[in-house]
């Protein structure tokens, strides 16, 4: 598919995006990198980034029976989320808690299939653009104490877990991501690829550095969310990937970036405890969401000052 804006299609003056998913868009911070390069990138565009990922939840429903808690889905929030932000687009991410890190099972695979069309289909009956990446890989060699965790094939179902994951969960998303890039026009007005291209990343530092930890397994760290922010400049905005992530190691460790990401984490709590969610969990100091916007704008007068300051190479 062709991007939605680029070099012969300019962008909105204004474009509100929602971010659904599990703990990794709960973290957020590919979301930052997004809202980071706008801010410098298309300062006259208004374009409003919305997280609203919470941990543990999946699109499927599905829960490991030894999770401390059923784990939240995100169809038991969807309509009132999708309500009150109003988006142009929603992207969502699922996958990584939806094979519940048992091994593949068709049943548990015709549950993930089942969940995400039926979200993508309701974000398109809202008016929203309906965009589905894939989910990220499983890197069992970042897993901390990953050889005493991992459980071959054919242990009792109940032993399967976040905690004791199957140790070729890896294919298992595999085979979720390259059925999410399946996807056609008729179920998502496009879907964006973060598993093998984050892959590649671990392999490359894999190479130069064995002991390279990605993340913890299943969370990537700041690069892997970095790698997540390339593929969706790439694929729905145009952006080539070596300017993104020139910008991306450019921002890295600046206090730009830094106030983005301290405005991203106040605005995104205020946001999920707004829509609400049954994550028992709740956002530690999340304001209403009025407050969150007050502060919010105070944050974004300074923001723009470093901007202002920053390399007009990188704008």
């Amino acid at each position: 598919m062709k991007p939605f804006y680029g070099k012969d299609k300019p962008l909105p003056e204004a474009l509100r995006i929602a971010f659904l998913g599990d703990s990794i868009t709960d973290d957020g911070t590919y979301i930052a990198y997004l809202d980071a390069y706008f801010r410098l990138h298309a300062p006259a565009s208004r374009i409003e980034l919305i997280n609203l990922g919470v941990s543990s939840e999946t699109a499927s429903g599905l829960s490991e029976p030894i999770h401390p808690f059923p784990r939240p889905c995100v169809h038991d929030r969807l309509a009132r989320a999708l309500a009150e932000t109003q988006p142009d687009w929603v992207v969502v991410c699922y996958g990584m808690n939806d094979g519940i890190y048992h091994p593949l099972s068709e049943e548990r695979f015709g549950a993930y299939k089942d969940g995400l069309l039926r979200l993508l289909g309701q974000i398109r009956q809202a008016g929203a653009k309906a965009i589905a990446m894939t989910p990220p890989p499983f890197d069992p060699a970042s897993l901390p104490d990953g050889a005493q965790r991992l459980l071959p094939e054919g242990r009792p179902e109940a032993a399967y877990s976040y905690e004791t994951p199957f140790a070729d969960y890896e294919q298992v998303l595999k085979r979720y991501a390259d059925w999410v890039l399946s996807l056609g026009e008729d179920a998502a007005d496009a879907t964006v690829s973060i598993h093998d291209e984050l892959l590649a990343r671990i392999a490359a530092e894999r190479a130069a550095d064995p002991a390279y930890l990605s993340g913890d397994g299943i969370h990537p760290f700041a690069p892997g969310h970095a790698v997540m922010a390339q593929s969706i400049l790439r694929t729905l905005f145009g952006i080539e990937p070596e300017q993104a992530r020139a910008f991306a190691a450019a921002v890295d460790g600046s206090a730009y970036f830094e106030l983005v990401m301290q405005r991203h984490r106040l605005i995104s709590a205020a946001w999920k405890e707004h829509v609400g969610h049954t994550n028992p969990n709740k956002a530690e100091g999340a304001l209403p969401l009025a407050e969150a916007k007050a502060a919010a704008r105070v944050l974004e007068a300074r923001i723009r000052e470093l901007a202002d300051a920053m390399d007009p190479s990188l704008a």
